[in-house]
């Protein structure tokens, strides 16, 4: 009996922390402005035809609201 609840804690501590660093890891503070000709290059290379037109036009807006320096 004790090892079936200690088991529980363990996996729910397991699971717990994988939310956590999974969530830690998916967290970016990057300037989309940085690089935004890797976003038009992406674009470009995708694969099906109607993605590409999507991020395409996605990749010129954003590079439209980057302040040129």
């Amino acid at each position: 009996m004790r090892y079936k609840q200690s088991m529980q804690i363990i996996t729910f501590i397991a699971i717990i922390s994988l939310v956590g660093i999974l969530g830690w890891l998916t967290m970016t503070n990057e300037d989309p402005c940085a690089n935004p000709q890797a976003d038009i290059t992406g674009s470009v290379l995708a694969d099906e035809e109607g993605d590409q037109d999507a991020l395409i036009n996605r990749a010129i807006i954003l590079k439209g609201n980057c302040k040129e320096p």
